[in-house]
């Protein structure tokens, strides 16, 4: 049976409840829990890719946009030693290889840039707050969160790391299962397992947006059970105990003013006055 929400997203698997999904077992955060109290809480989407990596592909990545760069202008200035050739013997060969080895270098050099950029300087982290008291939710992402294949041919290079900052309500928001299965070559299947949380128009199924809420490579529903009794206001079998955040490399986590006095407020009437400070 394909999900509820529409348009469905690739690779579902199941749509997840969303409500107290225990009130006697202790529910833990998976260690992602940065802070917490009575008003708001915030919890990492840091994924296991966005630590410090290994710096051997830092360095082949490096190698490869030079290299990309060397066959980008060699190519350049063949390509006029071949239209001044083009003049005298009237041969296309030449000219079209290296118009298309030109083509093709630009492309790698680019794709090579925009790794090399979100592995160097990605935020390092992309947290998530959530305000019991208002019921909304505060989203810190930037576009290349996933790497997605789109996401490396539309967006240019420099922009990759740009942090995006959205709110929710947390009433629209719902939470689907996905998965991607991959052969390995000693035999069995590789599995990786992502929960998005889907955003729908309120009081229907129809998704206006969507954001990955956790990735790993086995299956754990661990913060999701976590966040909605704590939306709930079912603390007994919560694990409150907080992280220290990760020395890791990239860009500080910086909230918009707005959304970081909004997140903390205690009362709908706190926000409001905040949302018209900020209005104005």
């Amino acid at each position: 049976m394909p999900s509820k929400y529409t348009p469905q997203l690739s690779m579902w698997r199941e749509d997840l409840y969303k409500g107290i999904y225990s009130r006697s077992e202790r529910l833990t955060s998976n260690k992602k829990l940065r802070f917490y109290n009575d008003d708001y809480c915030e919890l990492s989407r840091r994924t296991s890719g966005m630590g410090y990596g290994s710096y051997f592909v830092y360095i082949l990545l490096s190698c490869m946009l030079l290299l990309c760069l060397f066959t980008f202008l060699f190519f350049i200035f063949d390509l006029f030693s071949i239209i001044h050739f083009y003049k005298v013997n009237n041969d296309s060969n030449d000219l079209l290889f290296s118009s298309t080895a030109i083509i093709v270098a630009f492309m790698l050099s680019c794709f090579s840039a925009t790794l090399l950029n979100y592995s160097l300087f990605a935020p390092k982290d992309c947290p998530i707050r959530l305000n019991r008291k208002t019921g909304k939710v505060y989203i810190y992402d930037y576009i290349l969160l996933n790497l997605s294949t789109k996401g490396l041919f539309t967006s240019p290079f420099f922009r990759v790391t740009k942090p995006v900052q959205k709110e929710f309500d947390w009433q629209d928001i719902q939470a689907v299962l996905t998965s991607m299965a991959a052969p390995v070559s000693t035999g069995g299947m590789l599995r990786s397992y992502v929960i998005r949380c889907v955003v729908c128009k309120p009081g229907t199924t129809e998704m206006i947006d969507h954001f990955c809420l956790t990735a790993d490579s086995s299956l754990s529903y661990d913060e999701w059970m976590w966040i909605n009794s704590y939306m709930a206001f079912s603390d007994d079998n919560l694990d409150t105990t907080t992280f220290e955040k990760d020395n890791v490399p990239g860009k500080a986590i910086i909230w918009k003013p707005e959304y970081d006095e909004k997140a903390k407020v205690s009362s709908m009437e706190e926000y409001q006055s905040v949302a018209a400070r900020y209005s104005n």
